[in-house]
């Protein structure tokens, strides 16, 4: 079944995570996000699919070190795409827009996750939650994506991080010549610029707050009249715009693996 694979959702894939395509605060384990119709929307939390608790939702451990994706990088993207994304990232930590001027010699850019920080619940706890607690069977977001013509899918694990970290390559493969005033222009009381790596292509741009740019999810279906999850494949899932926003074994009951192509 189609899904949107460009290059702006998928460039975390191969780290194992799917991409925030404008990275933000408010996104969270827990949350949950639909696809219809080649349309994913931020949908509400976990709790919402129950109407009466088993008990308390599965605790979110929050704030470890993302040991997994420290130091790596995402492929490369092409200008137009990279910088969409990272003028995003710029507007969220507080920075100015208009950072295009500073890389008029490039043709990818690729990030560099540095102080990255992850929030997870453990699935099994997601799927107990799920198997005890009674169903909303009149919700309708159960009824559109889960029983209807849709995908339901549940967050597990979000990475998040500060510190956006960029590379330059010019057409040539070699690093990418940067205007740093045009660059350090986008500075602002609440972004710190680190062009000290420059003539390696690479700038760094900090501000006050944590922005989630990647996760983790499980899809949620019904097999024998039963909530079930399976896992998403990393690049499957993407969230957009209107969130404060991946496929493998049935945790809840048994059933075919899900393939998102």
């Amino acid at each position: 079944m189609g899904i949107c694979t460009d290059s702006a959702t998928t460039y975390l894939r191969r780290l194992g995570y799917n991409a925030v395509r404008h990275p933000r605060e408010g996104i969270q384990p827990l949350d949950l996000i639909g696809k219809q119709d080649g349309e994913i929307k931020y949908l509400g939390g976990l709790d919402q699919l129950i109407t009466n608790a088993p008990g308390p939702l599965p605790t979110i451990t929050r704030d470890q070190v993302a040991a997994d994706i420290q130091g790596q990088t995402s492929s490369k993207l092409d200008l137009a795409i990279g910088l969409t994304v990272l003028q995003s990232v710029l507007a969220s930590l507080g920075g100015n827009v208009g950072v295009k001027a500073g890389y008029k010699s490039t043709r990818t850019i690729q990030f560099v996750f540095s102080k990255v920080l992850t929030d997870s619940v453990r699935p099994l706890d997601v799927g107990r939650y799920l198997k005890a607690g009674v169903v909303d069977e009149d919700n309708l977001i159960l009824q559109q994506y889960v029983l209807g013509n849709g995908h339901l899918f549940v967050l597990t694990r979000t990475v998040k991080t500060n510190k956006f970290t960029v590379q330059a390559e010019s057409a040539k493969g070699v690093p990418a010549s940067l205007d740093v005033p045009a660059i350090q222009g986008v500075a602002s009381g609440n972004l710190t610029i680190d062009t000290s790596a420059n003539a390696g292509g690479t700038v760094s741009y900090e501000g006050a707050k944590n922005l989630v740019f990647g996760f983790e999810c499980f899809e949620v279906g019904v097999v024998d009249g039963m909530l079930s999850l399976t896992s998403a494949k990393s690049g499957a899932v993407a969230l957009s715009d209107d969130a404060p926003h991946a496929v493998a074994s049935s945790l809840l009951s048994d059933g075919a693996l899900v393939d998102l192509r």
